[in-house]
């Protein structure tokens, strides 16, 4: 990814605070370009992967005890992983944290197996989501650098499936931001702005670009030497893409009569994408609720409302000038 010199020394910073991980990555606001948010500083999220949660959550309780709620940290890290993987989606979340300049972030930790199982596969399109889009890489693994090779060209098929035979690059855009954000349950409790995808698209064409053009130039049927793109729709190419697709999507598309109509299969792409997405948003949730302090829960969403509330706001003053 192009480098993000802040970004970069805020996660570095995140990072030195922490017990040794073996892949590291910020995303969200801090490393997108997004003009409707507002402020100094925006709060940074990270991602961390681990070969061994359990014993890393306990070694990062004695280091760090104030990042755990008193619960999580009596039920030690066998405790706070297994609520992980087994009401969350995989991610146990430490949020509402100030860094030594009082920046805020959050981060999350993943075992190392379970991120390159949602690359590949999409089981939960969490991890796999937030790298659809710009990113930044602090630290890497070989194995999820692999994995997110494989999630890139799956994205691009996917958003491909979704798009009519003739498009714009900005419309590709939209459609792998509209990926993971399609069914996320914070839309529905306006806790995340509704104009968040286009928004996304339409700042980081750059950082899209420099991300999928290699991707894209590899895929077959794709033209996008003109400022309108073009795609091969016929039915044999639908069915490679479809074919191309992670195992999660193409078990839900098996058991749908989609036929080859190009128009069906992208609606069916979309629902499959939207239930994955829909139960992952809403298990992460819980997960969130159970194991983190209520003050901290309290705070955290009740600025999700307040962010949201504020975007809104920005877009509509501005729609009215």
């Amino acid at each position: 990814m192009r480098a993000n010199a802040r970004a970069r020394e805020r996660i570095a910073g995140v990072l030195a605070a922490l017990p040794p991980v073996e892949h590291a990555l910020a995303y969200g606001s801090a490393v997108l370009a997004d003009a409707s948010v507002a402020g100094p500083e925006r709060a940074l999220d990270v991602l961390v992967a681990v070969r061994d949660p359990a014993a890393w959550h306990d070694a990062n309780a004695t280091r760090n005890p104030s990042h755990y709620a008193w619960h999580a940290r009596l039920g030690g890290g066998r405790a706070i992983h297994g609520a992980a993987t087994t009401l969350g989606a995989d991610a146990h979340y430490n949020a509402r944290l100030r860094d030594e300049r009082g920046r805020a972030y959050k981060y999350g930790v993943v075992d190392v197996r379970d991120v390159v199982d949602d690359l590949e596969r999409w089981k939960h399109l969490f991890v796999a989501g937030r790298m659809h889009k710009p990113h930044e890489t602090a630290r890497a693994c070989d194995a999820i650098v692999n994995a997110q090779a494989r999630n890139a060209r799956s994205a691009a098929n996917a958003a491909l499936l979704t798009l009519p035979e003739t498009f714009s690059e900005l419309d590709f855009h939209r459609a792998i931001v509209r990926l993971s954000y399609d069914g996320d349950v914070r839309f529905a409790f306006a806790a995340e702005d509704g104009l968040k995808i286009e928004r996304i698209a339409r700042s980081n064409g750059e950082a899209m670009r420099e991300m999928y053009e290699d991707v894209v130039r590899e895929l077959k049927g794709v033209e996008t030497s003109a400022s309108t793109w073009r795609q091969d729709k016929s039915p044999e190419a639908t069915r490679e893409r479809i074919d191309a697709l992670p195992a999660t999507v193409t078990t839900m598309l098996n058991r749908v009569e989609v036929g080859d109509d190009a128009e069906r299969v992208g609606d069916a792409v979309r629902a499959c994408l939207r239930r994955i997405v829909r139960a992952s948003t809403l298990r992460q949730a819980v997960a969130g609720l159970l194991t983190t302090s209520p003050t901290k829960t309290l705070a955290y969403v009740g600025a999700k409302f307040f962010k949201a509330a504020s975007s809104r706001a920005t877009n509509s003053s501005n729609d009215a000038r």
